[in-house]
């Protein structure tokens, strides 16, 4: 009896299995390796994120990095307060009540920091790859850090990286004069939407967008990094904490190099 039943579920298995495979029998399956997400946890004016910006400037120039996708996801508070407004119809004598919601997003460092926030994901929300805005990010830190918060030094801060405001972007841009001069224009257009996207509705998303992404991971130390996933330090008074890997720029690359060996994805 033992062996019909065994005999049974080996061929039901084969069934499967083959069946399984009909499926995609013509068809070649890919093994992609998928970039490995790292995730810092910050506040635009928090002299810790400032820090652990810093480090992991160095670690996305490292050399043998492997793909990776690399976020900044901001720290604060939202509150949402309802409103609602009854207007009387004289000619029904009936009423009309509208509800309203209000969003508001609060920083620990004020208004200011809500603003730097705002500034940096707007900017990597039109030069989207971090080898453009991770140094936005960390010039802004470096060059006058109490301004971050202020429109103009945002502006200031996205010139001086694009290399409009030395007035070397065809070297920038490896790009031949007349190119070069193109090249400017789009820029300072693109600069332009970043200004809207900052002082705007779309600005204000993306910060909802982010803390709502904080408060979901329950992060509320800045800077907390997470490496594919998984929290993996924490800088807190200057110091790093919680950091069974390591807490050096080669720590940090090497924790990214296992985790690429573990990331991929199969497509057919």
């Amino acid at each position: 009896m033992k062996l019909t039943v065994t005999s049974s579920l080996l061929a039901l298995a084969l069934i499967s299995s083959s069946a399984d495979i009909g499926v995609h029998a013509n068809t070649p399956f890919i093994i992609e390796k998928s970039p490995v997400d790292i995730t810092l946890f910050v506040m635009s004016r928090c002299p810790d994120a400032i820090k652990c910006e810093s480090t992991f400037s160095q670690v996305f120039q490292a050399e043998g990095l492997p793909e990776i996708n690399p976020t900044l996801s901001y720290i604060g508070s939202i509150d949402e307060t309802e409103t609602s407004k009854t207007e009387l119809d004289l000619s029904t004598t009936s009423t009309t009540t509208t509800t309203t919601v209000v969003t508001k997003v609060n920083c620990k460092h004020g208004p200011l920091e809500c603003a730097g926030n705002t500034h940096q994901l707007c900017f990597r929300e039109f030069f989207p790859d971090y080898k453009v805005w991770v140094p936005f990010v960390t010039t802004m830190n470096s060059w006058q850090p109490r301004r971050i918060g202020e429109s103009a030094y945002a502006r200031e801060v996205a010139e001086r990286v694009l290399g409009l405001r030395q007035r070397r972007v065809r070297r920038f841009l490896s790009l031949e004069e007349e190119d070069a001069e193109e090249k400017k224009k789009e820029l300072e257009v693109l600069l332009e939407k970043v200004d809207e996207c900052s002082e705007g509705q779309r600005g204000f998303e993306l910060l909802v967008k982010s803390v709502q992404n904080t408060l979901d991971h329950g992060v509320g130390t800045s800077c907390t990094v997470f490496i594919d996933n998984k929290k993996r330090c924490v800088v807190d008074g200057g110091v790093w904490r919680e950091c069974p890997g390591g807490s050096t720029v080669a720590d940090f690359v090497r924790s990214i190099k296992e985790a690429a060996g573990k990331v991929f994805r199969i497509s057919w």
